[in-house]
């Protein structure tokens, strides 16, 4: 009889283990039964977890992931570029803060400007871009286009027009996320120091190789070539000679800034690349005005700009693309 009276009083909960045991059999006025309490009682569990392996490992549990937790998911579709990042309706867009007139310039064109005649606010529009498309896997893939010489764009005539081609589709990704950002230049050889901006900015980009985080070793390996050496390569008067002269001083811009820079595979995860790319762009461009009719002798494949279809022809006007420098 003692045994049952005991076995009475630990169902009520007010001796046995001096656990509080409410009745979670009985239903609540609304007729369901409560949740779980906030914590282990050992009286209300059984030993052992009492779980299968779930069908899907990233999805474990149906009750939030819906369908995604079964053994064949919704296949995944990625959302185009343009609208992966969200964007404030028309009449909430806030315009860039710049202290410059460009009334001059068309407003169809990009206009790239020296990076230190950006403000405050365009600094930091750049950067939030580079870090959108950065974030939606859109830079890693372009990076390694560079890393594939099947395009054989260094040390040949194709340099500079396929870089060209090159910087637009980086252009395009940022001004898929802020319509206001250009890819401004470095002007390395007179600046003679590495911009203060972006010193601290160091991304990890995600590669066909795998992550690669930023890395810079600033003036160890190489000089900065100054004013003097950009004006011996503008003196070249043929295409010919001029080429190589400009992809000398680009060379030496790579291994001054070192680190992710120094390697083709892994440079333009570095946003100082395409600002050195604009200003070698830039000289080009300048070169060009003086020189018309010195372009590449590309004809056949080498003339396409491939993984895309322009051809040196249509690189030779930089506004016909949609751009200009100031």
């Amino acid at each position: 009889m003692a045994t049952k009276q005991r076995g009475k009083k630990d169902n009520k909960g007010t001796e046995g283990h001096g656990h509080y045991n409410p009745p979670y059999d009985k239903p609540h006025g609304h007729g369901h039964r409560p949740h779980d309490p906030p914590y282990f009682d050992p009286d209300q569990h059984e030993h052992g977890h009492g779980q299968k392996p779930p069908d899907n490992p990233r999805y474990p549990d149906s009750r939030i992931y819906g369908s995604y937790a079964s053994k064949k998911p919704p296949r995944y579709v990625p959302h185009p570029f343009e609208h992966t990042c969200f964007k404030p309706r028309k009449e909430d867009y806030k315009p860039p803060t710049t202290c410059d007139d460009y009334d001059d310039h068309d407003d169809k064109l990009c206009v790239r400007k020296d990076h230190r005649r950006l403000t405050a606010d365009e600094q930091s529009r750049f950067l939030n871009a580079f870090t959108q498309i950065n974030a939606m896997n859109a830079l890693g893939p372009l990076v390694d286009i560079h890393a594939n010489a099947i395009h054989q764009m260094h040390t040949t005539q194709r340099f500079l027009p396929w870089h060209r081609i090159y910087l637009l589709r980086m252009e395009a990704l940022l001004m898929m996320v802020d319509p206001t950002v250009c890819l401004p230049y470095w002007k390395s050889s007179e600046e003679q120091a590495f911009p203060a901006w972006l010193l601290g900015f160091t991304p990890t980009v995600n590669l066909a190789t795998g992550p690669h985080t930023v890395t810079r070793n600033i003036g160890a390996f190489s000089l900065l070539p100054n004013a003097a050496a950009v004006a011996s390569a503008m003196a070249n008067g043929t295409f010919n000679a001029f080429t190589p002269a400009l992809q000398g001083i680009h060379d030496s811009g790579h291994v001054w800034v070192g680190g992710s820079m120094g390697s083709i595979a892994t440079a333009p995860a570095d946003p100082v690349f395409w600002m050195h790319h604009a200003e070698i762009d830039r000289i080009w461009a300048a070169w060009q005005t003086t020189h018309p009719g010195q372009n590449p002798t590309l004809a056949g494949a080498a003339a396409t700009m491939d993984p895309w279809s322009e051809t040196e022809v249509d690189t030779r006007d930089i506004t016909a693309l949609g751009y200009s420098y100031v």
